[in-house]
């Protein structure tokens, strides 16, 4: 019997209504497919940067004293700090390994200025007009238990500067640097006499040393590149009370480095500090990550 001709409009009704439910759901199963394959392309990528900051730091933080003493020039001092760019299995990084001893220690001078303007100033000073940030000073209570000489009340850069980002602490790359390159909340407060800068000496010794003094410190330890603190400090002829306040505050052995990791994307790079300090008679050892 051949079907009239109603029914027959109710079978392709039919059939199109069939298409257009299969075609949706072949549809929604090519977007869910695509979702998970970026998913996965994402965490793959996601799971190498892990991957390649975890063997970086592992590989690095332990040795970061040999690392800058493997930069030194011939005619110059160790490096406080050494940047280095690498391709580890596919994932572009930026790697600083840093002497956190070569740098002011915002807790030491916390210590030694009484107010927080002072310490703001002293900051300002160490700047040098050149990192766009608001200083402002956020200490907390030093946990219980621990051994801190001077108290850790300032554990992060996050809490001197303002609305810091990594990128503004670390600095955009190497020769133009952020507040990283001369200032550092961990450490035992001295600061390496041979590695920090000038500008850095001045604010860790303060009123210790007159200009003079400071002048005549540094052209010393160039003069006298193999000598150690305690010769510098000889030939320098202080007076008893001086030379006990710069035993207190300078130092020619570190004991705290850290280690910058940038994984650098298409569109956004991925940051990581970690800082390794090691023990002392006033100071328990450390070990702090910083993630962003």
């Amino acid at each position: 019997m051949i079907p009239s001709a109603p029914s027959r409009g109710y079978v392709l009704l039919m059939v199109l209504v069939v298409l257009a439910v299969a075609g949706s759901l072949l549809g929604l199963a090519a977007r869910r497919t695509g979702e998970k394959v970026l998913s996965a392309g994402i965490a793959e990528r996601d799971l190498q940067r892990r991957w390649a900051r975890r063997t970086l730091e592992a590989g690095c933080l332990p040795r970061a004293e040999a690392i800058l003493r493997r930069h030194k020039p011939e005619d110059g001092p160790v490096p406080a700090s050494v940047w280095t760019a690498i391709d580890l299995g596919g994932v572009a990084m930026d790697v600083v390994v840093s002497d956190e001893q070569a740098k002011a220690n915002v807790n030491r001078l916390a210590a030694q200025r009484d107010g927080r303007a002072l310490v703001r100033a002293s900051l300002a000073r160490l700047s040098d007009g050149r990192w766009p940030l608001q200083i402002l000073l956020r200490p907390v209570l030093q946990q219980t238990g621990a051994i801190r000489s001077p108290p850790l009340r300032y554990a992060s850069l996050e809490q001197v500067f303002a609305s810091a980002s990594p990128r503004d602490l670390l600095g955009a790359e190497a020769g133009r640097r952020g507040p990283s390159e001369r200032v550092t909340c961990w450490g035992n407060g001295k600061v390496h006499l041979r590695r920090a800068d000038r500008t850095v000496l001045r604010e860790a010794l303060g009123p210790a040393l007159s200009e003079h003094q400071l002048a005549r410190l540094i052209a010393l330890r160039d003069e006298m590149p193999e000598a150690g603190l305690a010769t510098l400090l000889t030939e320098l002829e202080l007076e008893e009370e001086a030379q006990t306040a710069v035993r207190d505050r300078l130092t020619d052995v570190s004991a705290c480095h850290s280690v910058w990791l940038v994984a650098r994307g298409r569109t956004r790079r991925w940051y990581r500090l970690a800082v390794d300090q090691g023990g002392d008679a006033a100071n328990d050892a450390g070990r702090w990550t910083f993630l962003w």
